[in-house]
C-alpha cells in the first residue's frame, strides 16, 4: 500500500471512528438508558471468509445507500496486496449484496484484516468499520496488558495504561 493510500485511509479511520466503533456481538438490553448511548452504525452486514492470502468480502445493505466507499487495510502485520478501495461511490438499494476478493499477505501470528465502510444511507452520513481475523498469536502477541475488570452487565473491559505508565 502506497504512503498516500495509507495517509488517506488513516485519516479516515480517525474521522470515522467516533461514529464507526460498534460491536456485532453487543448484547440488546431493555433498558432505555442503553439505547440512548448506542452508536449509529452504517446499515451493513459485513462477512469475509480468509483463507490463506485471499480473503472474500461480502457487503449486504440493510438500507438503500449512495456514495458507498469501501477500504480494506490490514493490522498486527496483514498487508493487502490488492486495491486498497475495491469500491468508490456505488449505490446500492436494500438488500443489495457486493462481493469482493481481496489479496492479502497474513502477518506472523494473529492478524486482521480491516474493512472500513462509508456513504450515504438513507439521507444521513454514516460509517461502519469490522475486523476479521487470520492465524493463531503468538506467545507475545498472548500476552496481555492492562487489567480486566467485568462491567454491571457482565461485559469484560480492559483497563489500558495510559502515556507513560
Amino acid at each position: 500500500m502506497n504512503r498516500t493510500a495509507l495517509t488517506v485511509l488513516s485519516g479516515l479511520l480517525a474521522l470515522t471512528a467516533t461514529v464507526a466503533c460498534s460491536s456485532s456481538q453487543a448484547k440488546p438490553t431493555s433498558s432505555a438508558a442503553s439505547s440512548d448511548t448506542a452508536k449509529l452504525s452504517a446499515p451493513v452486514t459485513v462477512d469475509a471468509k480468509l483463507d490463506g492470502e485471499k480473503a472474500h468480502v461480502t457487503l449486504r445493505f440493510d438500507a438503500p445507500a449512495s456514495d458507498v466507499q469501501v477500504n480494506v487495510s490490514g493490522l498486527d502485520g496483514l498487508a493487502v496486496k490488492s486495491e486498497a478501495s475495491p469500491v468508490k461511490g456505488g449505490s446500492f438499494a436494500r438488500a443489495d449484496e457486493k462481493s469482493f476478493d481481496v489479496d492479502i499477505t497474513p502477518g506472523p501470528g494473529r492478524s486482521l484484516l480491516v474493512v472500513a465502510i462509508s456513504g450515504t444511507f438513507q439521507g444521513a452520513p454514516l460509517s461502519k468499520v469490522v475486523t476479521f481475523s487470520t492465524g493463531k498469536p503468538t506467545a507475545e502477541q498472548q500476552k496481555t496488558s492492562g487489567t480486566t475488570v467485568t462491567g454491571s452487565d457482565g461485559e469484560r473491559i480492559k483497563i489500558m495504561p495510559s502515556g507513560g505508565q
